[in-house]
């Protein structure tokens, strides 16, 4: 289970956004389903995670100036 932070210390740490984790996390799903040998749409799974991710990043800005 991934565990994601939703709230952090210091404003300045990016490591700590959910963004950045989720996107690390998804880096290494990728790898991992990669690995497996079974076919499966990269380009989707990449498409997915870029609008997870803009959206993770467009509630931590409206976070952020609260």
């Amino acid at each position: 289970m991934i565990r994601i932070p939703f709230s952090r210390t210091s404003k300045d740490d990016d490591s700590d956004k959910p963004s950045v984790a989720f996107s690390e996390y998804c880096r290494d799903e990728l790898e991992r389903r990669r690995d497996t040998g079974v076919g499966f749409d990269e380009a989707r799974f990449e498409a997915a995670v870029e609008l997870a991710v803009g959206r993770l990043q467009a509630m931590e800005d409206k976070e952020g100036k609260a």
